[in-house]
């Protein structure tokens, strides 16, 4: 179970990439309360400039959004249930049904459950060519 972020400072641009088992499995650890896993590394995130080493996620019943933001090494998600579950939706959805080579943006304004402060998100499977390693090794 296969994931990796990673990050530009430049744009701010996230893409959040796995394999299909591994985006599903996120996707049931957002319908939580907290939580957070470890990721994969990827020495060489062309055309992004670093791979992130976590993601950590937090349910917060005073917010009606989701945030999606990085800080340090460490993508951080916090928002209120119902944006999570949407979250979480989008992401079962992706890697249920779309095609090896597509990709999903996951932003402010496109979708209303994310807050406006948060940082571009793409979901994408991640690339063969790529063989990351977990962070530390």
């Amino acid at each position: 179970m296969m994931l990796q972020v990673l990050y530009s400072g430049r744009t701010r641009e996230l893409e959040l990439s796995g394999t299909r088992p591994g985006l599903l499995a996120l996707a049931r650890l957002l319908r939580g309360k907290a939580g957070s896993r470890g990721l994969s590394e990827n020495r060489h995130p062309f055309p992004y400039e670093r791979s992130l080493s976590e993601i950590a996620f937090l349910e917060d019943p005073e917010r009606d959004t989701a945030s999606i933001v990085a800080e340090g090494q460490i993508l951080r998600i916090q928002g209120g249930r119902e944006a999570l579950d949407l979250l979480a939706d989008n992401l079962e959805g992706f890697a249920s049904e779309a095609d090896a080579s597509h990709h999903c943006h996951v932003d402010s304004p496109t979708y209303d459950y994310i807050a406006p402060e948060s940082d571009p998100l793409v979901i994408a499977f991640m690339r063969c060519a790529e063989s990351p390693r977990p962070h530390g090794s």
